[in-house]
């Protein structure tokens, strides 16, 4: 069995245009490619941010409630020290 030449180009062209038409574009198999992708990074972020909030939530709540959890901040962040407290120093060695 045989196909004649004007039944291939036929199906040559019909299928290059099914491809030009459906491959690039708005609506095309790229665009559809990126947007998923964009899609999946959004998503990630998403679930990233919301840890990073429920951390934040919390550490809020403990700077509303517990004192001695805003004492330690204190110290921590303005380098202070309780009276009483000693204060001690190490150097490096030097090499």
């Amino acid at each position: 069995m045989r196909i004649s030449r004007p039944v291939v180009y036929a199906l040559i062209l019909t299928t290059v245009l099914f491809l030009f038409f459906t491959v690039p574009g708005d609506k095309g198999l790229i665009r559809s490619y990126q947007l998923y992708q964009e899609l999946k990074n959004l998503q990630e972020q998403n679930v990233s941010l919301k840890k990073k909030n429920e951390g934040l939530a919390r550490e809020a709540s403990m700077l509303k409630e517990n004192l001695a959890y805003i004492e330690h901040v204190i110290i921590q962040e303005m380098n202070l020290v309780k009276p009483g407290d000693r204060i001690v120093v190490f150097k490096k060695a030097k090499k």
